[in-house]
């Protein structure tokens, strides 16, 4: 008997872990490989965009590469990668969930859940100059990239409960304002090269120049934005309260621990 409980107490706790990581496992899988196609199709779109503005003849590229970095998207996806790929490193570490990772993998979910929203309900359908888009390397931007991060949120096992509160949000919404500011404060000292314009600013909805009634519209969309911002925010504070995937199990088994 006694060699019978040795058996089961060095057994088991080598058997049970393999069956508990398996979940980590694929989604440290999907992770890498959303992450890979993300970053894809940003450095995709860019080499594009430069022979579409060696084809028109933009003198400054790395002027215009600094416009391009300074596009949300570019930006809420390119942390979009940077936090899955460090997901990928901590679940194969089996690092345990912080307040503060979680933090940061709302933020990043937030923003391109916004870049998804805003980019198919404001610009979607609007004419682009020809060659200067990747069709397949947009969607993935605004439609696919987002999604899978919004489910990566939803379903994978390393985040902890976050408090409804309005801290949260703030926390949330830092980036977006930093570069809201950073936007509209260079726009009136930046020109466009590509298209003329004498102030550049990424978006038709913060141009107040085209914008119907001027700063007055931009406010309007600013403040829609951030209004979705945090109801977002919050939703997804209160997704943490669900659990998608089973505890690990910390029952005995018969026999572990019990010796004649």
């Amino acid at each position: 008997m006694a060699d019978l409980q040795l058996h089961q107490s060095t057994s088991s706790p080598t058997s049970a872990p393999s069956t508990r990581n398996a979940p980590a496992t694929g989604i440290a899988s999907a992770r890498a490989a959303v992450a890979t196609l993300i970053a894809l199709a940003l450095a995709a779109q860019y080499g594009q965009s430069v022979v579409f503005w060696h084809h028109i003849g933009v003198t400054s590229i790395p002027g215009k590469t600094l416009d391009f970095a300074l596009f949300f998207t570019e930006d809420s996806n390119a942390a979009a990668v940077v936090v899955l790929v460090v997901g990928v490193v901590r679940l194969a570490l089996a690092v345990r969930p912080t307040t503060a990772w979680t933090t940061t993998r709302l933020a990043v979910t937030v923003c391109v859940v916004m870049t998804a929203v805003a980019d198919n309900v404001l610009l979607r359908g609007l004419p682009h100059p020809d060659g200067s888009v990747l069709p397949w390397a947009d969607d993935v931007v605004h439609i696919v990239g987002p999604a899978l991060v919004l489910l990566d949120w939803l379903v994978a096992p390393d985040r902890v409960r976050l408090p409804l509160r309005l801290r949260t949000v703030g926390l949330v919404a830092a980036a977006p304002v930093v570069w809201l500011v950073v936007t509209l404060t260079r726009g009136p000292f930046t020109g466009d090269q590509a298209s003329d314009a004498v102030h550049y600013y990424p978006y038709g909805f913060l141009d107040p120049d085209t914008s119907r009634y001027g700063y007055a519209s931009v406010a309007a969309y600013v403040l829609a934005l951030l209004l979705f911002l945090t109801v977002t925010t919050l939703a997804l504070c209160w997704s943490t309260r669900l659990r998608w995937h089973p505890r690990p199990s910390t029952s005995r088994r018969p026999g572990d621990g019990v010796h004649e």
